[in-house]
């Protein structure tokens, strides 16, 4: 991966939205192939700090956080887009031809994730925003057991019907249409 004696690193972050695709790098910028790195996005701003990232055991998935300096109050409130939940977030390290400010080679990709939740934080002289993030394999963990005895899940086999509709403060919602876990 790594060619030279004298070794200049970056760190990439690509965030795949929606709408459009957020590059950033830890410093300056630079160019993997055509894509344009950058330490500054228009709504994202820049990166205060990055939690570290922390691996976990049994049936919580990795994840960490990191904080953003919105340039403005409108891009800070943007950034808590519900669609943005589960979207794509990729980390590499890869070495930069310090002439030319391009990519040596590949990067090696150290993180595969999905945006979890965001938080904004304002007050005097503050604005921030808190991305955290988890393990897109966090989705393994989900477990389906059978249907569900709620308004919801029934308006999805039958659309219109109403039924369930006041079944409210059930004291229990019990599985039904599959056998129960053992």
């Amino acid at each position: 991966m790594f060619t030279s004696r004298v070794l200049t690193l970056v760190a990439l972050m690509e965030i795949t939205l929606p709408s459009r695709t957020v590059r950033l790098c830890d410093g300056g910028y630079v160019y993997w192939g055509t894509d344009k790195y950058s330490c500054f996005d228009v709504d994202f701003g820049t990166v205060k700090s990055a939690e570290t990232f922390e691996e976990k055991t049994g049936d919580e998935a990795p994840g960490g956080k990191l904080t953003f300096l919105p340039p403005s109050t409108a891009a800070a409130t943007s950034l808590s887009n519900p669609a943005y939940q589960g979207c794509r977030m990729r980390f590499w390290l890869g070495e930069v031809d310090p002439m030319t400010g391009h990519i040596i080679g590949t990067p090696e990709l150290t993180a595969d994730l999905a945006i979890d939740t965001v938080s904004l934080k304002s007050g005097k002289g503050v604005r921030e925003v808190d991305i955290e993030f988890e393990s897109s394999a966090k989705r393994l963990f989900l477990v389906m057991r059978g249907q569900a005895l709620n308004d919801r899940f029934h308006q999805q086999c039958f659309p219109g019907e109403l039924g369930m509709a006041n079944a409210t403060g059930m004291p229990r919602s019990t599985a039904w249409g599959a056998a129960n876990p053992t």
